[in-house]
């Protein structure tokens, strides 16, 4: 081989080996948003509690998932998200194990249960059971015509799905891990028929000695009179709150005082934390998200706003 075809061949490999790089510095740096990795802290040192994390409001669409872990190492979703989060969620669960020893589902609209929806069909996680409280499909055709089908579909895909789907009642307690409970605290409510689906949220309390969460799914300011029509006031109280209908044309004002929270869980975008209405910026939305705003602010004397769409996933101990 002369020494020309030689350095031919030297350049060839180097450039080939030079195009390589940029091509995977350009490809991990396009895809550094979409790696499916949750960023966990060191779990503390304890027994008998959890650790949970808020996840992020992917694709600035409104939608819910929280996911908790108990000290025993046992897996809690709340909801799940849009279908086209499943491939972030399912990669966060499985650094968790991959198995969910219990999904949690507020309602049957689509930014709660697409997720689920996506798991029971692809089959690439383990669930043990889902917690739900069953909509009656004619009552949903009736009163949230646009939402039957979903409704339909999602009924009929949970009980083919060979998972253990338990309609919950009101006053149960179920143990999801070693010293943490779940407690049913409202189910559907068939006399409300304003906002149906949404005032048929499940509502219900996760704790253990340290600390309490009270989950809302988006109830409205319906539901939420009747729950305080129906509830001891002790059983509300929650040192943790999910905003209702992600912080915005929820549960009054009056709910939120009976909860006496010291934290506030906002499953909620940028974009609707600064009432933003297509873009055009801070405060030009006619969202309630101000009023609710101020009521966390000056009414509630919240702590600390732990908000999805500000602070990404978030680890809470």
């Amino acid at each position: 081989m002369g020494l020309s075809i030689f350095l031919k061949y030297v350049v060839r490999f180097y450039r080939g080996f030079l195009y390589g790089i940029v091509l995977f510095i350009l490809f991990t740096c396009s895809r550094s948003d979409d790696v499916e990795v949750l960023s966990i802290e060191n779990f503390p040192d304890r027994h008998e509690d959890f650790s949970m994390w808020q996840l992020a409001q992917f694709n600035f669409e409104v939608q819910m998932c929280y996911i908790i872990r108990t000290d025993d190492g046992r897996i809690i979703v709340v909801d799940g998200g849009m279908p086209n989060s499943f491939e972030k969620v399912v990669g966060y669960l499985q650094q968790l194990g991959g198995r969910v020893h219990t999904w949690v589902i507020t309602h049957p609209h689509i930014d709660h249960i697409g997720v689920l929806q996506e798991v029971i069909s692809r089959k690439e996680i383990q669930v043990d059971r889902i917690f739900h409280s069953k909509l009656d499909e004619e009552w949903s055709l009736q009163y949230e015509p646009n939402n039957q089908p979903l409704v339909s579909n999602y009924n009929k895909n949970i009980a083919e799905s060979g998972i253990s789907v338990i309609d919950v009642k009101r006053g149960e307690v179920y143990a999801v891990g070693d010293g943490v409970d779940l407690k049913i605290i409202g189910v559907k409510n068939d006399s409300i028929t304003v906002n149906a689906i949404n005032n048929s949220s499940l509502v219900f309390k996760i704790e253990s000695e340290s600390k309490s969460v009270l989950f809302l799914g988006d109830l409205g300011i319906e539901g939420g009179k009747e729950l305080l029509k129906q509830t001891a006031p002790e059983d509300l109280k929650a040192d943790y709150v999910q905003m209702a209908h992600h912080g915005q044309a929820g549960v009054g004002l009056e709910f939120y005082k009976v909860v006496d929270p010291d934290y506030a869980l906002w499953p909620t975008p940028k974009w609707l934390w600064e009432n933003s209405a297509e873009g055009r910026g801070p405060g030009t939305g006619n969202f309630q998200i101000p009023e609710v705003r101020g009521w966390a602010e000056n009414e509630l004397n919240i702590k600390k706003n732990y908000v999805a769409g500000l602070e990404g996933n978030l680890q809470i101990d």
